[in-house]
């Protein structure tokens, strides 16, 4: 897919990996369209770098029911835009132990059925030209050996992101292509009021000795958009995470 002049949704692009994504996207001449539940802040912030590169708007939705994205597809349809790609990138982490299951409910609702009803509005909306593609964010937690017995509920929804992300692949290729990635520990807001200590721990798991930039989950972004060669594939930017879980 040659990106210039392509538009692109982001959700979850008010901080962190999404806002990474939607800057790295402008620098490819895409008009983004960044999605935000509660961070118009951020939203903003990531909205006035993206349009020193290219065109963006933001758009507010919650993403966790099935309103909220009806109404977020709704507005971009109103403003007349395209749709050729999504990144499903809007879930947060959250720790529970496995019988707390307002966490599952919670986590899952978030994380995959955020994923499935923003993933069903690309897939139904207005087609563009050409090949459409879908990247979900994903994580090292969801793939079975890497699972974290302190957050089994986010392992779990992302997991299922995973096969998703397969089924999805094998659905409707070869005209929406479909693949994820699934980022390690990457220095992001959350990690700021973690002590040294732990932060340490988790950058000697990796073979790299550090946290992954969020850039560098951007740039992965960008590269997959621009392979047709792949589809259904789960790609791993971890830095050689070799154990199993740190918290």
């Amino acid at each position: 897919m040659n990106l210039v002049g392509k538009t692109v949704l982001v959700t979850g692009a008010s901080s962190g990996i999404g806002q990474a994504i939607a800057v790295e996207l402008a620098k490819q001449e895409v008009t983004v369209l960044i999605n935000f539940r509660k961070n118009k802040t951020g939203a903003l912030d990531t909205l006035k770098k993206a349009q020193k590169l290219a065109k963006g708007e933001i758009f507010q939705a919650d993403l966790s029911n099935k309103n909220g994205v009806g109404k977020l597809f709704s507005d971009i349809r109103k403003k007349g835009y395209s749709l050729d790609a999504l990144i499903n990138n809007a879930g947060e982490y959250e720790g529970g132990d496995f019988g707390n299951f307002e966490v599952w409910e919670s986590q899952f609702k978030n994380i995959l059925m955020s994923q499935v009803y923003v993933s069903n509005g690309f897939i139904n909306y207005e087609k563009s030209k050409g090949i459409r593609k879908i990247i979900n964010i994903s994580s090292v937690y969801g793939i079975s050996e890497m699972g974290n017995p302190e957050a089994p509920q986010y392992s779990a929804a992302k997991a299922a992101v995973s096969s998703l992300t397969m089924n999805l692949a094998k659905e409707y290729g070869p005209e929406i292509l479909v693949n994820a990635i699934a980022p390690g520990y990457v220095w992001t807001p959350p990690w700021e009021s973690t002590s040294k200590e732990e932060l340490d721990a988790c950058a000697n798991l990796t073979k790299i000795k550090r946290f992954i930039k969020a850039e560098e989950i951007a740039t992965m972004v960008v590269e997959l958009l621009k392979n047709d060669a792949m589809t259904g594939e789960v790609i791993r930017v971890d830095g050689g995470l070799h154990l199993t879980y740190v918290r």
